[in-house]
C-alpha cells in the first residue's frame, strides 16, 4: 500500500516539475528588421558660367581710366593709391554729412586741420568772409558761426563724384557737371590721415 502511495506521489511530482519547466520556456520572437531606405543622390547639374559682356567691361575700364587721368594730372600717383585715397576721403565726407545734419560743431572740429582752425578763428578773416555773405550786414563772430552759416549751407545736400590731386598731400573733392569741376571740399594729409582744410580767402 505504501509503495503505491509513493509511486503515485512520485509520478505527481514529476508531472508538476515537467509542467513547471514547460511554463518557464520563453517564446523566441524573431527581430523585426527595419526596412533599409535607399537614398538616391541627386545629380547636380554644373552651373553654367556667367558670360561677361566684354563691351561693358571695356566701357567701365575706360571710364575709370579717364577719371584716374583727370584726378592725377598734377602728380604721379598709382591707381592703387588713388583708389585708396578716394575711398578714405569719400568715407569722411559721408561722416561729415551726418555732422552737418546734426549741426555738430565739436564733432566737425575733429576733422579740421590745425591751420584751418587757427586761420578761421581770427576776426579779420571772419570779417572778410562776412563781407561775402548773401545776407548783407551779418557778422561772423567765431569759427562756430563759420561752420553754421558758411560751411553747412554751401555743402549740405551736395553730391561729390571725384577727387583732384593738387599735390600728393593736397586733394580737392569735386562734383563734375558738363565737364566743369565744382569744388566742395579740400583735404590735407597730416600724419598719414586726411584732414578737412578750409581754404583761406584770396584778397
Amino acid at each position: 500500500m505504501k509503495k503505491k502511495i509513493f509511486k503515485t506521489l512520485g509520478l505527481s511530482i514529476v508531472a508538476v516539475v515537467i509542467s513547471g519547466c514547460a511554463s518557464t520556456d520563453t517564446e523566441v520572437v524573431p527581430e523585426k528588421k527595419e526596412p533599409v531606405q535607399i537614398i538616391k543622390e541627386e545629380k547636380k547639374t554644373p552651373e553654367e558660367p556667367v558670360e561677361i559682356d566684354a563691351d561693358k567691361e571695356d566701357v567701365v575700364k575706360s571710364a575709370y581710366d579717364e577719371e584716374y587721368s583727370r584726378s592725377t594730372t598734377n602728380v604721379m600717383v598709382t591707381k592703387e593709391k588713388f583708389e585708396e585715397d578716394k575711398t578714405q576721403i569719400l568715407k569722411i565726407i559721408d561722416e561729415l554729412a551726418v555732422v552737418m545734419k546734426n549741426q555738430d560743431y565739436f564733432g566737425w572740429l575733429k576733422y579740421l586741420d590745425e591751420n584751418s582752425k587757427d586761420y578761421w578763428s581770427k576776426k579779420q578773416n571772419l570779417q572778410k568772409a562776412s563781407n561775402r555773405l548773401p545776407k548783407k550786414g551779418f557778422q561772423l563772430k567765431s569759427l562756430q558761426d563759420y561752420f553754421k552759416y558758411v560751411f553747412i549751407p554751401s555743402r549740405v545736400g551736395r553730391t561729390v563724384d571725384e577727387i583732384r590731386y593738387e599735390t600728393e598731400t593736397q586733394v580737392k573733392v569735386v562734383q563734375t557737371k558738363n565737364n566743369t569741376d565744382m569744388v566742395y571740399y579740400n583735404f590735407l594729409r597730416e600724419d598719414g590721415k586726411w584732414k578737412l582744410r578750409l581754404p583761406p580767402i584770396n584778397d
